[in-house]
């Protein structure tokens, strides 16, 4: 299993913030809202995998043409 870390998003706005705990919830990934310091936003902090090595594109649809 990879190690995860906290990653924290910019400042939103509550409907924004409500709308990216929901995407994470989906997919079953444990998330935290604070409110920012100066009671403007939301801070979410979602604790996701981290990999070794990035995750590579997959070539399928790429056409050499366009490189």
């Amino acid at each position: 299993m990879a190690k995860s870390t906290w990653f924290t998003h910019e400042i939103m706005s509550t409907q924004q913030a409500e709308d990216l705990i929901k995407q994470y919830t989906l997919r079953n990934i444990q998330t935290s809202k604070q409110l920012s310091a100066d009671y403007t936003g939301w801070y979410v902090s979602a604790l996701l995998p981290e990999y070794r090595v990035e995750p590579r594109a997959s070539r399928t649809w790429q056409n050499p043409v366009w490189r």
